[in-house]
């Protein structure tokens, strides 16, 4: 990316984010856009096996310039409708924090045009405006809740925001039926997803915080009857009585219990919340 527009890309976000807003991009933002997309989209295609096969090669060329700059102006609108909110977070930002602010500017930017989803752009978007608010912004940390949401498709998306709607102020499907009519999908299909998001850690058993009590109890009864019979060596002093101090040991019943993680509520926070 050019050395002079990575170091302003925010502002110039910020203005092409305003003319878009006052219609009168028109040809403009293609002109402002397509030409680093068009590259990107030949860096994409390129290299690979696929440009061996002349045809399939311009085919797929074309194909993802197309999706490219289709991104792109999806990009711009959504900084758009942003746009107040972004310049006047930034206001008071020191030389260091912007630096910070253009690195994932411009990452965001490329996370955008390539995503095989344009739905998840608002989420890119909104994502990028949540970091302007941060003082103490992690690079690092902004990378990893990118890099996440890059593995994560407009379904997983729904899945964890309906995880979600008891603990944050989101817009989500009432219940997971309504997932499923939303998106045409069989109820083993979603299970995956909910399995596949605990994978990705945004999702978390519950159950093992019950296991682990029940375990607990379990050890804390097992040694006090333990303790209990070893006074039964002397047959003599023996009293049937004291089997009633005797304590059952509850029997463990597993069931599964999935919630939000502290990691899926920052990153709906990060991505979701206010969109």
């Amino acid at each position: 990316m050019n050395k002079e527009l990575k170091q302003s890309f925010v502002e110039g976000l910020i203005e092409t984010g305003k003319d878009f807003a006052k219609e009168q991009l028109g040809q403009l933002a293609p002109n402002l856009v397509s030409e680093s997309s068009l590259q990107f989209g030949i860096e994409v295609a390129g290299g690979t096996a696929i440009e061996m096969v002349p045809v399939i090669g311009r085919m797929a060329s074309r194909y993802l310039t197309n999706r490219s700059i289709k991104n792109e102006h999806k990009f711009i609108s959504e900084i758009a409708k942003r746009v107040g909110a972004i310049e006047k977070n930034i206001l008071d930002k020191t030389e260091d924090q912007k630096e910070v602010l253009d690195n994932l500017a411009a990452y965001a930017y490329e996370e955008a045009v390539k995503s095989n989803q344009e739905d998840k752009i608002s989420y890119i978007v909104n994502g990028f405006v949540n970091m302007t608010l941060i003082d103490d912004l992690s690079e690092d940390i902004a990378y990893i809740y990118y890099d996440t949401l890059e593995q994560l498709t407009v379904l997983d998306i729904s899945v964890l925001k309906l995880y979600g709607k008891p603990y944050l102020e989101i817009d989500s499907a009432a219940n997971y039926s309504e997932i499923l009519d939303q998106f045409g999908i069989e109820y083993h299909q979603y299970d995956a997803v909910r399995k596949n998001l605990q994978r990705m850690t945004l999702l978390e058993d519950s159950e093992e915080e019950r296991f682990d009590k029940h375990f607990k109890d379990f050890v804390k009864v097992f040694n006090s009857n333990m303790k209990l019979l070893a006074t039964f060596k002397n047959p003599k002093k023996f009293d049937t009585k004291e089997f009633g101090k005797l304590k059952d040991i509850k029997e463990y019943r597993p069931r599964e219990s999935l919630k939000l993680s502290k990691f899926g509520r920052e990153f709906l926070i990060f991505f979701v919340e206010n969109n």
